[in-house]
């Protein structure tokens, strides 16, 4: 199922070819022009052979296409994120990685989309690989220095340095440990509650700072039964508002 044009002439990895796409057991059958690319693994985004068409966007032509392709042997839909678990099985991206490409999909706000692609691009590989080859590195010294300390001519001092490069790598991942989970609170927002007393304005306040109708506003004392919130963009930055039902004093029944 490629387009016409270049089933003559053939198609050269990772560059665009523009034709019809024809349904493959139908070539009168024209489905849409498009642009198809093709990538030979193992350069490509799962390390195996792919090959992308870009189409019009309307369901009736995304629909055809989807039909004609389940006609292929051995064509199926994928799974929800099997490429990019084909990729870390291919050893094309590692698990960090993999979560900022799920997060970088996730993201609402400017700050989320920052932080996702600084992962998605390796930031937190290259820290943590740093910080695994300081430690091989640590060791190796170390255990040179209990074997052969007695034997061999070991620099002076040795044993010292290693352990102020150990605690200075300590020192590093106890501070990433210790930020006060800023990274979790950026993926999934601060948490703010509304409360007080019935009727006094809460569900009004949701609806001015989401700038629209989210909650129902009555004057009758006890309209918000249950929780009802929405995630505001605050500067880049995800608030999760709650309106919450009025507080009322117990009675005794």
């Amino acid at each position: 199922m490629v387009p016409q044009d270049t089933r003559k002439k053939g198609i050269r990895p990772r560059h665009a070819h523009v034709g019809k796409i024809v349904h493959p057991q139908d070539a009168e059958n024209v489905l849409d022009t498009g642009v198809n690319l093709w990538f030979p693994g193992p350069q490509s985004f799962t390390g195996e052979d792919m090959l992308e068409f870009h189409v019009h966007g309307g369901n009736a032509v995304v629909s055809s296409i989807l039909n004609a392709l389940s006609t292929v042997p051995g064509v199926r839909m994928a799974e929800a994120g099997e490429f990019s678990r084909r990729a870390f099985d291919n050893d094309k991206m590692d698990l960090t990685t993999l979560e900022g490409v799920s997060d970088l999909i996730n993201a609402e706000t400017e700050a989320q989309r920052k932080l996702a692609v600084r992962q998605a691009h390796g930031e937190l590989f290259r820290m943590y690989e740093g910080w695994r080859v300081k430690m091989v590195q640590l060791r190796a010294q170390i255990e040179a220095y209990i074997d052969f300390s007695e034997d061999e001519n070991i620099e002076d001092g040795v044993y010292t340095q290693v352990c102020l490069e150990a605690k200075k790598l300590a020192d590093a991942i106890r501070a990433h440990l210790n930020d006060k989970r800023q990274g979790e609170i950026l993926r999934n927002g601060v948490a703010l509650s509304i409360v007080g007393p019935p009727n006094s304005g809460k569900s009004t306040l949701l609806n001015k700072l989401a700038q629209r109708q989210v909650a129902i506003v009555s004057p009758i004392a006890g309209t918000t039964r249950d929780i009802v919130e929405t995630t505001l963009d605050i500067g880049g930055y995800p608030l999760v508002v709650r309106d919450t039902a009025g507080l009322r004093k117990a009675s005794s029944d």
